[in-house]
């Protein structure tokens, strides 16, 4: 009587069955948490042959794997194999270029402003044909001089002036200082106020941050570092390398 208020003799096969689904269920759930954490980090681009044509280089190790359900915590330096090109970063010529310039650099670097000139020239050779894109390669602390400049040039971007920025940057030879900061914004008649609000914004620094953490997973160790399209040219290339490389790149694009 009443047996349906009796209770199991033994919980045992109830668990059991639970555990075995679990363990079942598990690496479906694994699957499916790092499909979603990829593709919010990869923008789901890496098999999107149009983001392959705007310069969105990702890893094939991001999708070659003997794991199925790719259970590997990926980092940044696993899943892109060139610099990420995506608007984020400053840049000039033509967007739509088959041929796609990415410096790393530095302001405070010697080197890099003269690298500066011989890529101004590049792009009056090549005008129309192909993009240059900017990223920053400060040392990586925030109280550091050439952080600091790359800051500042990030606000000036934020008034669509960091071109103008960079070159006055530039000029300055590495004396940098928040007074000189402030005097090329007068220069250019950047809006003061928000400039100076700019400059103590996480943002900026996020952006300069995020350049940093890509140079390094890429394995860039010296500015200024140039990619053109995903063939890496060092800093000592001269004029007639960077030529070489451009021409071979534009003819893969007939």
């Amino acid at each position: 009587m009443f047996n349906f208020l009796k209770q199991p003799k033994s919980p045992v096969p109830f668990f059991a069955a639970a555990s075995i689904t679990m363990l079942v269920m598990l690496p479906v759930f694994i699957y499916f948490l790092n499909r979603i954490l990829t593709e919010h980090s990869a923008g789901n681009i890496a098999k999107n042959p149009v983001a392959r044509q705007q310069n969105q280089y990702f890893s094939d190790n991001l999708f070659n794997t003997d794991d199925p359900f790719i259970t590997k915590v990926m980092e940044l330096k696993d899943l892109i194999d060139g610099p990420i090109v995506n608007g984020a970063d400053p840049s000039i010529g033509n967007a739509d270029a088959g041929v796609t310039v990415v410096e790393f650099s530095d302001f405070e670097c010697d080197f890099c402003r003269k690298r500066e000139k011989a890529l101004s020239r590049i792009m009056k050779e090549y005008e129309g044909k192909i993009r240059l894109v900017w990223k920053d390669y400060p040392i990586d602390d925030p109280e550091a001089a050439s952080y600091q400049a790359a800051v500042a040039a990030r606000c000036g971007a934020e008034q669509n002036k960091f071109w103008p920025y960079h070159n006055l940057l530039f000029e300055k030879n590495g004396n940098f200082s928040k007074r000189i900061f402030l005097e090329i914004a007068r220069e250019l008649n950047l809006n003061l106020k928000q400039f100076e609000k700019c400059l103590e914004s996480d943002e900026a620094k996020g952006s300069v941050d995020d350049n940093i953490v890509e140079a390094n997973a890429l394995g860039i160790n010296g500015v200024p570092f140039i990619f053109i399209n995903k063939q890496k040219v060092s800093g000592e290339a001269g004029l007639d390398e960077l030529r070489k490389v451009i021409e071979a790149e534009l003819s893969k694009q007939k």
